[in-house]
């Protein structure tokens, strides 16, 4: 993210806060534009500070929900709770589900033993992807409005069958998609949670699928570093991360075989597109917090 200064006052009329001036200075080296939700970051780590410096008495929730207004009302995406949660709310080593209707979720250590997971940038940043990000919420709450439900998480396919022929098929699919991947999303923690590997790589693998194909926020790019993926029977699973038309895939791989795929699939990719890949190897760590 690079480094800015900042002296600045403010005042949040809906929270009835008035912060002081004060200065701040940031850094970081989480690329932006890869999906791996650096505004998130940003937020949550300014709001903390300045939690902590004039001891506002916000809680963590609250301090998340800041963050999202943040998106909502200055950079114009009305995105979910799950970037802020993550990143303020992390477990070092552990994975967490996350119910955001309740806005909590429930924690649970992993042990990947001789595999990992490796992040491929594709260095590409489509501007679609924020507006796009909007075109399919406001589909999956028009497809909710007709079933009468909150939200798309509340139907079942059978439900969504009712609507069929009242929706476009684009339309369908993209509701389909929600009710498919919140399904994985459950059987990937328990995959997870029993060691089921195999089990989980078929769920990340046919959540990139419909991410391509139903959902269609993915691009060539992320599409070519995935079927590299499946070619290499040392991963188990690959998908694309973020909200889509670039940034990264994630690959659950073989300790063993991440320096031999490094090297082939950056070969690989610079053929194909003439740009090069960017790869990160990941940690699991704490959300946000004081560094003393």
């Amino acid at each position: 993210m690079g480094k800015l200064y900042i002296r600045s006052h403010f005042r949040n009329s809906k929270k009835g806060i008035t912060v002081d001036n004060f200065n701040i200075t940031f850094s970081g080296n989480i690329p932006a534009g890869s999906g791996m939700s650096s505004s998130a970051a940003l937020e949550n780590a300014v709001v903390f500070g300045l939690n902590e410096l004039f001891d506002l008495g916000l809680t963590k929730t609250e301090m998340i929900l800041i963050s999202q207004k943040a998106e909502h009302n200055y950079v114009g995406v009305n995105c979910g709770i799950m970037d802020q949660y993550a990143s303020m709310f992390g477990i070092k080593n552990h994975a967490l589900l996350l119910d955001c209707r309740t806005i909590e979720a429930t924690p649970f250590e992993i042990n990947f033993e001789k595999h990992e997971l490796m992040l491929i940038n594709t260095n590409v940043k489509h501007s679609l992807s924020d507006s796009a990000y909007n075109d399919r919420r406001s589909v999956c709450e028009k497809v909710s409005g007709m079933l009468n439900i909150k939200a798309l998480r509340d139907a079942t396919e059978a439900d969504l069958e009712k609507v069929k022929d009242t929706v476009s098929n684009e339309d369908f699919q993209k509701a389909l998609f929600v009710i498919e991947e919140n399904k994985r999303a459950e059987k990937a923690s328990k995959a997870m949670t029993d060691g089921d590997l195999k089990t989980l790589g078929a769920l990340i693998y046919s959540s990139h699928d419909g991410l391509q194909n139903q959902y269609k926020v993915s691009c060539d790019e992320l599409d070519f570093l995935v079927e590299q993926a499946k070619e290499n029977q040392d991963i188990l699973g690959a998908r694309m991360m973020g909200g889509g038309f670039g940034g990264c895939t994630i690959n659950l791989i073989a300790k063993t075989a991440v320096d031999q795929f490094k090297t082939s699939v950056s070969k690989a990719y610079k053929t194909k597109f003439d740009k090069d890949c960017s790869i990160y190897s990941v940690e699991l760590s704490d959300g946000t917090h004081l560094i003393k």
